[in-house]
């Protein structure tokens, strides 16, 4: 088990009232598995003062200050313990000790180095300090030291965001999860033609953008992409198409994967494919075969287009693509 965190608890000695407040503060702490250094408990009589804290402060985990004016006066005057106390921290700070070690508490007075009844020792001013003057706020002021001593604070930086899409000027990428991959025969039943292949196998007949245009698509462009079926051992092929073109919305980017949602349903709907509307899609830009470019008249673009590739696939004599080997196979 690891060490317990320590608090050395420096203070003057204003008043018996103010004697006890510390000593509270110092019980609660120990209550919360902190061990505070503290004089009344640390210190017997005939021992040495000045030993306690030469040992005790640099060695503590933090330094709580609990800074009064008259704390204040004796540590700028360097009087009686508390000006020693400053000197061993004031020699701490100028070794370059991490700052949130020392911790001043405000118990009484002002914060502003003009005002009479300043609180801050000069080496504390201008430093972040815990306010616990108001003693019905001591339950919500504790729990921050506490939060200090352990490492936990109630406010954290939030995670850095992305810029938004005017900024960017390109595809947005979406945070890198554990699998990223094409569709598989053996496992989707369903995989994706490359469009750059049959453009080269028929580069008269079967146009498609150009790679700079297909490397340049964004979020929310609707991209034609080629699906082919697998069908399971003993389906009937002859009565579904062996391959169908859909339009896919990208939403992402992932690594080198375009992430899209299907914009349409499939003609073809069995329980052996997981295609419906709004499934994932990943794919890469040698796949894209046509695309239109998100907007406003998006919507209205892709619903033509499909509502044209779904009269063509349900007519009568239908061609419908199936892939054989290397040939393209048109059954009617």
């Amino acid at each position: 088990m690891a060490d317990p965190k320590s608090v050395f608890v420096s203070y003057s000695w204003d008043s018996e009232d103010h004697k006890v407040w510390v000593r509270t503060l110092a019980e609660r702490l120990v209550s919360n598995g902190v061990h505070a250094y503290l004089d009344d408990w640390d210190v017997q009589y005939g021992e040495s003062l000045t030993q306690f804290m030469e040992e005790k402060l640099p060695t503590a985990d933090f330094v709580f200050i609990v800074c009064t004016p008259q704390y204040a006066t004796k540590s700028t005057a360097r009087k009686g313990g508390v000006g020693y106390e400053a000197q061993i921290i004031s020699s701490h700070i100028a070794a370059s000790i991490e700052r949130s070690k020392f911790v001043p508490i405000l118990r009484t007075g002002k914060l502003a180095p003009d005002d009479p009844d300043c609180a801050m020792p000069p080496h504390f001013r201008g430093i972040r300090a815990i306010d616990m003057r108001a003693d019905d706020q001591f339950d919500t002021m504790f729990e921050n030291l506490l939060r200090h001593v352990y490492g936990k604070p109630a406010l954290t930086r939030p995670s850095l965001g992305k810029p938004p899409s005017y900024v960017l000027g390109h595809i947005e990428s979406l945070p890198m999860i554990d699998l990223v991959r094409l569709a598989n025969f053996e496992i989707e039943h369903w995989e994706l033609q490359s469009g750059v292949v049959r453009n080269e196998l028929h580069p008269e007949t079967f146009e498609i953008p150009s790679e700079a245009t297909r490397r340049s698509l964004a979020v929310d462009d609707v991209v034609k992409l080629m699906f082919e079926y697998r069908y399971p051992e003993g389906f009937d092929e002859d009565i579904v198409p062996g391959g169908e073109r859909m339009w896919v919305k990208i939403v992402g980017l992932n690594g080198p994967y375009f992430i899209g949602r299907l914009n349409n349903s499939p003609v073809c709907t069995a329980d052996w494919h997981d295609l419906d509307y709004d499934s994932q899609v990943v794919f890469l830009p040698e796949h894209v075969i046509d695309f239109d470019k998100g907007g406003k008249d998006s919507a209205v673009a892709i619903a033509a287009h499909e509502k044209a590739d779904r009269k063509k696939s349900t007519k009568k004599h239908t061609e419908v693509e199936r892939r054989t080997g290397n040939r393209t196979r048109v059954k009617k």
